[in-house]
């Protein structure tokens, strides 16, 4: 698919679902301009993102700062991540920020096969279908890396396109006082398309705290 299809795929289905767009948006790379992280990248983002999330949400439990304090396992997690996870006082705000990053574990354990398939954003996700495969001890995650199997190329751009022009509709209903459309749920628009962008390495940035989500 070219671009330009891709683009005119993704307008004509968010125009199905009641979500305006932006013609003017331009068209995202090509397949052949695209080199996907490698499936040992994802796993070690997919086991950050699992980090983060789970001290997010099981508060007072030390189990993940213990994980990660074995071997180079504190190098898979971001600056911000190791400040989070390490830190023993974290404020409300960080828990709630990074609870949120359960949307990007999902979206990117999506893009590793580990999730067979997903809709439009329009609710909260579960990792109930794929949690099996992260350690239940302080083993390292080979259930999860045996499991990923990073999705083509094509697949990840038709999500990429579709991300960048829903979080375009998502910002314009905000900056316009609208509600937002097609019963779009923002905060994973937001994390989705973050995501999406650090899988596609989008403007070249490594960093994951530095990722972009122009639109």
């Amino acid at each position: 698919m070219t671009p330009a299809q891709r683009q005119a795929a993704s307008e004509a289905l968010l125009r199905e679902h009641g979500i305006p767009i932006n013609p003017q948006l331009p068209w995202i790379e090509d397949e052949h301009e695209v080199r996907l992280r490698s499936a040992d990248e994802l796993c070690r983002r997919l086991a950050a993102l699992w980090g983060v999330v789970g001290t997010a949400m099981l508060r007072e439990n030390d189990f993940f700062e213990d994980y990660f304090s074995i071997g180079d396992r504190r190098s898979w997690l971001s600056n911000d991540e190791a400040r989070f996870l390490f830190d023993d006082e974290p404020v409300e705000e960080d828990y709630i920020r990074f609870s949120w990053r359960l949307e990007a574990l999902y979206f990117l354990a999506w893009c590793g096969g580990l999730v067979e398939h997903i809709g439009l954003p329009r609710s909260e996700a579960s990792a109930r279908e794929f949690l099996h495969f992260f350690p239940e001890d302080e083993a390292d995650p080979v259930a999860l890396a045996a499991a990923v199997r990073v999705r083509p190329v094509g697949e990840i751009l038709d999500w990429s396109d579709r991300l960048y022009r829903l979080h375009w509709a998502v910002r314009d209903a905000h900056l316009n006082g609208r509600p937002t459309p097609g019963g779009i749920e923002p905060g994973v628009v937001f994390e989705w398309h973050y995501a999406v962008n650090w899988m596609t390495r989008y403007d070249g940035e490594d960093d994951w705290d530095e990722i972009g989500t122009d639109t």
